[in-house]
């Protein structure tokens, strides 16, 4: 293993952290909370971190494979590690262990969490809280390649062991342009629901923290009731439509920006996500109605595709009680979490892909039950 690679390119990974770092303490600096001497603590400790890993200088700057799992590993460690000194150095959380669950919950985008009520958190920790999401949701790694140049000769593995789904490319020739494109796609779309929002009633801040919470599909929120503070149609039907934009592979949204709709639409991950997605909607609507659950179809419509896009693209926001479902429902939604969105998106589970290629996978060993001297080889989009 190289290992003055793997720790320059550690280093590096904490210079990004303490500049990820920035956008909270501004917001403690302008709320005034009193967190903010925990965020200067912390962005002095991390960027000393940094400088001293990253003046490492390795004798050859080939990544391999190995290089490339234990750069993503230990980087995943190391920012949880250090993102949870905000937390416990503002005294904001009883416990480091505490803390520490909290960051990795979030930059994961797990969605889990330590704390019964957080409307009396600082904003400032709020932000970091919902900002570990949006920091995790692209990946840490790749969010490095897009800010900093290029780890070394040998970066694909690096988006390789980085990247959640089974089949990994690049959008153009080099691999930090890639970086920098997708992350550009990224931040659109989280600056165009945070205009939504605002305009349907949230304040900026709220806004910040809910959109953060969608596009990293983490689902952390600064309300006690999660969405369901607002009970608000028109903010439901948002974060909706943007949970399922974020359960997309965001490589295809460049084949948007390049004129080229009808191969976005020719997908086959998109299409079978999109079949199950609107699918599970359209069965958990009729039973809702069926048993009479809301008072109209548009309620139940309402509920229903929050709940499955929250589910699918395990965001984890809630607007209802859906424990109080039927059981057909809610082991259609179990079913859901476990599929997940499409690689490439921010969103968790096995991934759609994986899904079909498993379903292949059986479709051909039974082919090749009945003709054994046949040859199948599974396939996704014409690629083995």
């Amino acid at each position: 293993m190289n290992l003055k690679i793997v720790l320059r390119s550690l280093g590096m990974l904490l210079i990004c952290e303490s500049i990820a770092l920035l956008p909270p303490t501004l917001v403690a600096f302008i709320y005034g909370d009193g967190d903010l001497p925990a965020f200067l603590i912390t962005i002095g400790i991390v960027l000393a971190v940094g400088s001293i890993l990253s003046l490492i200088k390795p004798t050859s700057k080939n990544i391999y494979a190995r290089d490339g799992f234990a750069i993503v590993a230990l980087g995943w460690l190391l920012m949880s590690f250090f993102g949870a000194f905000p937390f416990y150095i503002s005294g904001a959380f009883p416990s480091f262990i505490d803390s520490f669950f909290e960051s990795s919950s979030g930059l994961t985008t797990t969605g889990s969490s330590i704390l019964s009520a957080v409307e009396g958190l600082p904003h400032g920790i709020l932000f970091w809280r919902s900002f570990t999401h949006w920091v995790g949701g692209m990946g840490i790694l790749v969010l490095t390649m897009a800010i900093l140049p290029s780890l070394g000769t040998g970066s694909m593995q690096v988006m390789k062991a980085e990247s959640p789904g089974p089949i990994v490319g690049r959008i153009v020739p080099k691999l930090g342009q890639t970086a920098k494109i997708l992350y550009s796609i990224y931040l659109g779309i989280t600056l165009l629901e945070v205009l939504l929002l605002y305009l349907a009633g949230m304040n900026l801040f709220d806004a910040f923290i809910h959109t953060l919470g969608t596009v990293g599909t983490g689902g952390f929120s600064n309300m006690n009731a999660s969405v369901g503070h607002y009970n608000s149609a028109l903010i439901d039907w948002i974060i909706t439509i943007f949970m399922i934009l974020c359960g997309v592979n965001f490589s295809l949204y460049y084949l948007i920006l390049k004129g080229n709709i009808k191969t976005f639409f020719k997908n086959n991950e998109l299409r079978v996500y999109l079949f199950i997605l609107f699918g599970a909607i359209l069965l958990i609507t009729l039973d809702l109605l069926a048993r009479n659950t809301y008072g109209s179809f548009t309620e139940a419509l309402r509920f229903s595709s929050f709940q499955v896009a929250s589910v699918m693209t395990t965001t984890g926001y809630a607007t209802t009680d859906f424990d109080k479902w039927s059981m057909f429902s809610r082991m259609l939604l179990l079913l859901l979490m476990f599929i997940g969105g499409c690689a490439g998106s921010t969103a968790g589970g096995l991934k759609v892909s994986r899904a079909i290629i498993c379903l292949k996978s059986m479709k051909y060993s039974l082919k090749q039950i009945v003709h054994p001297n046949g040859y199948y080889s599974v396939r996704m989009d014409g690629k083995k």
